[in-house]
This record gives structure tokens, C-alpha cells and sequence, in this order.
């Protein structure tokens, strides 16, 4: 929700100093972080098994457009929106294929 309140700061400040904060080794260990999460869902039955890393940015980039709410509806269109995303993210025998994923992560994590 913090994301769809509120992008302003982190965007200006990156934007403005891009090497002022070298994030790459954070931002590798919370890619391993949320590969080893899918990877536990998907075993367990719980997240769709063609997940990819991928679909995660998409939603994070998809997520973007809530700004453009009205600040008083920003909550709840972000509720609905993660709803419909973790619904859409479920596992079911209902799902059909995805189209191919499209690459949009730096190969950080092995196989």
C-alpha cells in the first residue's frame, strides 16, 4: 500500500543521484529472497507453476499506476488491485497458459 501512496521520494532522489546508493547487492539479495519464496509456494501447491521472476516486476510496475487515483480512493484501489493480483497469482486447474514471460530482470540467481 506504502508503494501506491507514495513513489515520489525514492524515484526523485535515484533520479537525481544515481550513484549516489549502490543497490546492487541488496537488490540481488531480495531477488534470491523472492525466488526462494516462489520456489517454497510453487512446491507446496499454492503459487501457479509457470511464475517467473518477471511476473513479479510486472506487477511492482503495474502497481505504478495507482498513482494516477484520487489520493482518497488510492487504498482502496490498491486493495483491489492486490486481489486481483494474488488471485490471478493462485494456483489453479482452472488457469490457462501465460504468454512467454518477458525478460525483465538481470540473470542474478542460477538456473
Amino acid at each position: 500500500m506504502l508503494n501506491a501512496r507514495n513513489q515520489g521520494f525514492t524515484d526523485a532522489f535515484l533520479s537525481a543521484y544515481p550513484d549516489a546508493v549502490d543497490f546492487r547487492a541488496q537488490r540481488e539479495d531480495a531477488v534470491r529472497a523472492i525466488v526462494a519464496v516462489a520456489r517454497r509456494a510453487i512446491d507446496v501447491g499454492a503459487l501457479r507453476a509457470d511464475f517467473v521472476l518477471d511476473d513479479f516486476l510486472i506487477v511492482l510496475l503495474a502497481a505504478r499506476g495507482l498513482s494516477s487515483t484520487t489520493e482518497a480512493e488510492r487504498t482502496r484501489t490498491a486493495r483491489r488491485y492486490a486481489a486481483l493480483v494474488i488471485d490471478g497469482l493462485r494456483a489453479s486447474d482452472r488457469h490457462g497458459p501465460l504468454p512467454p514471460a518477458p525478460r525483465l530482470t538481470p540473470s542474478v540467481i542460477p538456473g
